[in-house]
């Protein structure tokens, strides 16, 4: 029926229905969601109704992506600057911002996040601003346990509402743009705000396998492309593949979020041993070349080669890696490869 697709898993049975910009899909284990957008211009949300029953699975593998929390340098401006009459509260507080993002010598996480804790010790109104700072710094290298970063990023979620409504979090935060890793060759470029906050967390969770936990904290989250993209990710990760196909379901190469989601799908199809739908998902993600990063090619050829390899075809998995050692001789894994394959 025009519309109307029917998917045919080992382990579930999906249908999906609507036209161009609004789908609605459901399978038989209860997954339930719904994609919607502007068809031509890269727009689209998906919002899942209902995960259904999921079978436990492997925890994640390691990342390939070598990405870390990193910031752009930020001064706050002179019109943030506190005013004669501020509470001294502020004026430290902005003294701190500007002594721990100074361009010519930045603090150690270890020696912002021993700061930020003397300075809430002093000024309790502090509370909400410093915790964000303290968070984003004890995964950014330092010696902050993980259990004890995830402790104060689940609070800081819990209560994101109210740390978000903090004045001094609305006034100061706006410059400050941590840089997260979502997949390789995706990161956030957004402002430290609520979603930058779940993009961290979730990031955090995955290096510590709690791969649910992660999942769970993602259906929070307002539904966009990063989103989507964090979710395919670790549904490959849980080895759920029928999931991520899903997620990645009616995808048009129209940017480089929707590129990547075409490269998870293909990923997906890859695992399922179908190789043939894995390459068509990586054709119609190099199809735009000249308008996607680097860095998102360079992922797109690696899986590709990923799978001519899994099929027999050496040579053009070969060509597929060299491509990527022209532009970048320090991504990660490919000479491995290389040298595997040339064995």
């Amino acid at each position: 029926m025009p519309g109307v697709r029917l998917n045919f898993n080992k382990d579930s049975v999906g249908m999906s229905f609507g036209v161009p910009g609004a789908r609605y899909t459901i399978n038989s284990k209860g997954r339930r969601t719904v994609s919607t957008g502007i068809p031509g211009t890269g727009l689209y949300n998906v919002e899942t109704l209902s995960s259904g029953k999921r079978s436990s699975a492997a925890p994640a593998e390691q990342s390939t992506s070598n990405a870390k929390e990193t910031f752009v340098p930020y001064d706050p401006p002179k019109s943030m600057q506190p005013g004669l009459f501020s509470f001294k509260a502020e004026r430290e507080l902005y003294k701190y911002l500007r002594d721990i993002f100074q361009w010519n010598e930045t603090d150690t996480p270890d020696q912002a996040i021993e700061k930020a804790t003397a300075l809430q010790s002093l000024y309790p109104t502090l509370k909400y601003s410093l915790d964000l700072l303290k968070f984003l710094y004890s995964v950014k290298g330092s010696k902050v346990d993980d259990a004890v970063a995830q402790q104060w990023g689940t609070e800081l979620w819990t209560n994101r509402a109210k740390v978000f409504a903090d004045g001094y979090v609305i006034k100061y935060f706006k410059g400050i743009t941590p840089q997260v890793p979502i997949t390789n060759g995706i990161s956030t470029k957004s402002i430290y705000n609520d979603q930058t906050l779940g993009h961290i967390l979730v990031e955090l969770l995955q290096q510590m396998n709690k791969i649910d936990e992660a999942l769970a904290i993602l259906h929070e989250m307002d539904a966009d492309q990063l989103v989507a993209i964090s979710m395919a990710d670790l549904e490959i990760g849980k080895k759920d593949y029928d999931a991520a196909i899903e997620t990645t379901e009616d995808i048009e190469n129209e940017d480089d979020a929707t590129a990547m989601m075409l490269i998870l799908r293909g990923i997906a199809f890859r695992e399922k041993g179908m190789e043939d739908a894995s390459l068509e998902c990586f054709k119609r993600a190099l199809s735009s070349k000249k308008d996607r990063s680097e860095g998102l090619l360079h992922r797109a050829l690696f899986e590709r080669a990923e799978t001519y390899a899994r099929m027999g075809k050496k040579a053009m998995a070969i060509k597929d890696l060299e491509k990527i050692l022209v532009d970048d001789s320090d991504y990660p894994a490919v000479q491995e490869k290389l040298d595997a394959l040339n064995a």
